[in-house]
């Protein structure tokens, strides 16, 4: 049963997201108005959220086997757990996709040592953070192919956060030097969370 909300128009001086060719799903930015029908996440019951914590789970060890370009794993540049993570809020919502956000890093840590204890709790900070926000952003622009690459900044931008404010905010160039290092080890998969949104807003549209 679709859910209705009344919403608001908003109007962008500039458009938030590039055209794309003839054939594909245009990125819409702007949320409609009037009895706009707004769009319902599916209930995930336990099956669909074992086979999504399995493949949070399976992904990295396997990106694992495969060589990297440089020290950092692959899993590193290609944010595998963040494609699953972005299914999970795309089609269920926040909560489920909090869930597997949560889990994910945590059930990688026991079985395969990756990612390092270390940085666990700022991967698992992470995903909560992209989740609760591609969550949102496809509830208010359920057609824009953009919202997985710009949460999954966002919860980038959140990880430096935190740990600037584990380190007592006492190295703010340490801070912007190490988001920089993040996005630039993390742009690949950032390319691949825009083909996933895209693949899904084609396959599983909200209207």
């Amino acid at each position: 049963m679709p859910c209705l909300m009344r919403s608001i128009n908003w109007h962008f001086g500039v458009s938030l997201c590039l055209p794309i060719p003839a054939g594909y799903i245009r990125c819409n930015m702007t949320p409609s108005v009037s009895a706009a029908t707004t769009p319902c996440f599916k209930k995930a019951a336990v099956r669909e959220s074992s086979l999504l914590l399995a493949l949070a789970v399976g992904l990295p060890p396997l990106l694992h086997l495969l060589p990297s370009w440089d020290a950092l794993p692959l899993g590193a540049h290609l944010l595998a757990m963040f494609w699953v993570t972005f299914v999970a809020a795309y089609l269920y919502g926040s909560r489920t996709g909090v869930l597997i956000g949560l889990a994910s890093p945590v059930v990688n840590l026991l079985l395969t040592g990756l990612p390092a204890w270390k940085f666990t709790a700022v991967l698992g900070f992470e995903l909560v953070v992209f989740a609760l926000l591609a969550a949102w952003l496809v509830r208010r622009f359920p057609l824009c192919w953009l919202l997985a690459p710009l949460a999954g900044v966002a919860a980038l931008l959140a990880g430096t956060g935190l740990l600037t404010a584990a380190d007592g905010f006492r190295s703010a160039g340490a801070a912007v030097g190490f988001f920089r290092l993040s996005l630039g080890a993390g742009f690949p998969g950032l390319v691949l969370l825009t083909v996933v949104n895209l693949l899904l807003v084609k396959l599983q549209p909200k209207h």
